[in-house]
């Protein structure tokens, strides 16, 4: 995977002094203050498998890498057993972390199981369930997958529902309806758009879909705990807004091994411990690229060569968000904004689009769940490997997923 390109960074950075001079650059809401991370030592494990020294000395640089770049810890698997674990002094494996944006992947597999359930279709129209878009003519359009390939068009809201400082600012004690009463910013299946608000529909979807089924599964958090938490010996923990919606889009702590047992479920097509909990075609419809972001399925990353990382993509939608809905302004600075918000996006995504252009990104080579502070989860068949890496929140940027798994894998260049 190649690194992201100069004039990506160009972009973003003049934007982003743009935006201190008009004092709207913000702290991620819902991360709780950056510390400053420990020095001290770090533990290695590295049993449960045969590795040879090669293996477990390529594990220690990747390690030492991550460390550099504030990383807080890191476990290999390989074929489910652990091979390498190393994490700072008072973390461990068993400790949950937030995984912000990492959280996001689970809809996915929700949305998996529910297909196979029979009670809902990638192409049907949310507007079926979610009724007060049966009469906009725009919204009423959109399908389940192009909610979770984040091409909707809805407006991401990642200023006002990515926290509960920043909903509570903005009078929300619903983000689900707030979510759902959003205007759409593009036309459905024009344009990836990230943020929180169509996971938060979605969240609402399946709620309501469950609602009318036997089993009494509150919400889709109750429905994975049954359908798949349970079944693996995994506990996630998500938090909640005020109305009493999982935070879908951030909101799960998670431990490593936690993360790593998710991760290698879906590593082997949806089975565990040998046994099918999922039908491997249904996953495979995923994982695979989806809407007009060529990297990303539905809720998941695609690793492919010749892409950037995931932050290349958040950035264009946060700048564009930020500038577009920040509040009280007159409307001279609210036209600067949108300026400001439209040469954003044209200089970043003309960036992105380079690394897109035919014969640039190669064959699909693992999946990720990706989250702020790089916060990763990487499943990797071919190595038949899975790894998870936990960051600080607000930890460095420059931590790249292509030099970590070159590193990892021995295949630098």
């Amino acid at each position: 995977m190649r690194r992201p390109s100069a004039a990506l960074f160009l972009a973003l950075f003049l934007t982003l002094a743009q935006l201190a001079l008009l004092g709207a650059c913000a702290r991620t809401p819902q991360d709780p203050p950056a510390a400053a991370p420990p020095e001290v030592q770090t533990s290695v494990r590295s049993d449960g498998v045969a590795t040879d020294e090669a293996f477990l000395a390529r594990c220690r640089a990747a390690a030492e890498y991550s460390r550099k770049h504030d990383g807080e810890g890191m476990l290999v698997l390989i074929d489910g057993k652990p091979a390498f674990e190393d994490f700072r002094d008072g973390e461990s494996a068993a400790l949950p972390h937030l995984l912000a944006s990492g959280t996001k992947s689970y809809c996915g597999i929700a949305a998996a199981f529910a297909i196979e359930d029979g009670f809902l279709s990638l192409d049907e129209a949310v507007a079926d369930t979610i009724v007060e878009w049966r009469d906009d003519p725009a919204k009423s359009r959109v399908t389940v997958r192009q909610l979770l390939s984040l091409s909707s068009g809805l407006a991401p809201l990642s200023s006002t529902i990515d926290s509960a400082r920043n909903a509570a600012a903005a009078g929300i004690r619903d983000r689900a309806k707030a979510s759902i009463d959003a205007p759409l910013r593009a036309t459905p299946g024009e344009r990836f758009i990230y943020g929180p608000s169509q996971f938060y529909v979605f969240g609402e979807l399946m709620k309501r879909k469950l609602a009318s089924r036997p089993e009494g599964d509150a919400d889709l958090v109750g429905y994975l705990e049954r359908r798949l938490f349970t079944p693996l010996g995994i506990s996630p923990r998500f938090l909640r807004d005020a109305a009493g919606n999982a935070n879908l889009p951030g909101g799960s702590r998670t431990s490593a091994h936690d993360w790593a047992v998710f991760g290698e479920f879906v590593r082997n097509g949806g089975r565990h411990a040998g046994e099918p909990l999922l039908d491997p075609a249904i996953l495979a419809e995923v994982l695979r690229p989806q809407g007009p972001n060529p990297r990303y399925g539905l809720t998941w990353w695609l690793l492919r060569d010749g892409a950037g990382t995931p932050e290349d993509e958040v950035a264009i939608d946060l700048i564009d968000d930020r500038l577009r809905e920040q509040e009280p302004a007159g409307p001279v600075r609210q036209a600067i904004r949108k300026r400001m918000a439209e040469r954003a996006r044209a200089d970043a995504q003309e960036a992105v689009e380079a690394s897109r252009a035919a014969g640039a990104l190669g064959p699909v080579e693992g999946f990720m769940a990706a989250g702020k502070g790089k916060q990763r989860l990487y499943v990797l068949p071919d190595q038949r490997m899975t790894v998870v890496r936990f960051g600080a929140l607000d930890g460095s940027r420059s931590y790249e997923d292509a030099d970590f798994l070159a590193i990892l894998l021995g295949t630098q260049r």
